[in-house]
């Protein structure tokens, strides 16, 4: 597998800094702003490892179509999840300009495979965080940006539960193997 140590930068974000929001305000929630497919979406900050640049990865056996495959990054195995086919219905050709987002899944080390990193910031909770944020399991919510609405994606509910079950049994598997 590849290993790939090359972080990207990050562009300014349209969340607020944590600095400019008044200390009146209810808790924030730290995310971190990523485009894919012309739509922006954001990642709770404390989900996100890091960002390397997109590789092809090596295909996983027995996992789900939404699983690309699997990559070494800095000696950890991180399986690539087609994060535009969830979202957008359309399935992702890598390419080198895109960007792995790894996060945290329930202790499983997964890369959304994003189009930019657009870069961290604050989304305040409240009336633009409504409790609909839509019929996606996987959405925790909206953030309204004074350019455009932000989707905030819950990491540990991105993964369908029989698509968690497949990706754990084929990662067992190359384990055995190894």
């Amino acid at each position: 597998m590849a290993s790939h140590r090359q972080e990207m930068s990050m562009n300014p974000s349209a969340f607020a800094p944590e600095a400019a929001l008044p200390s009146r305000q209810p808790a924030a929630l730290q995310v971190l702003e990523f485009d894919c497919r012309g739509r922006r979406f954001a990642v709770p900050l404390a989900t996100v490892r890091r960002a390397v640049l997109s590789a092809r990865p090596v295909p996983l056996p027995g996992a789900s179509d939404i699983v690309l495959g699997v990559l070494d990054v800095g000696g950890a195995t991180v399986t690539v999840l087609d994060f535009a086919l969830r979202a957008t219905g359309r399935p992702t050709v890598i390419t080198p300009s895109q960007q792995f987002l790894i996060v945290e899944m329930d202790g499983v080390l997964c890369a959304l495979v994003v189009d930019a990193i657009v870069g961290p910031g604050t989304a305040v909770p409240d009336s633009g965080w409504p409790d609909a944020a839509g019929a996606a399991g996987y959405l925790d919510g909206v953030v309204r940006l004074p350019d455009g609405l932000c989707l905030v994606i819950d990491p540990a509910r991105f993964l369908f539960e029989h698509e968690r079950v497949q990706l754990t049994q084929a990662l067992g598997a190359v384990g055995e193997r190894h």
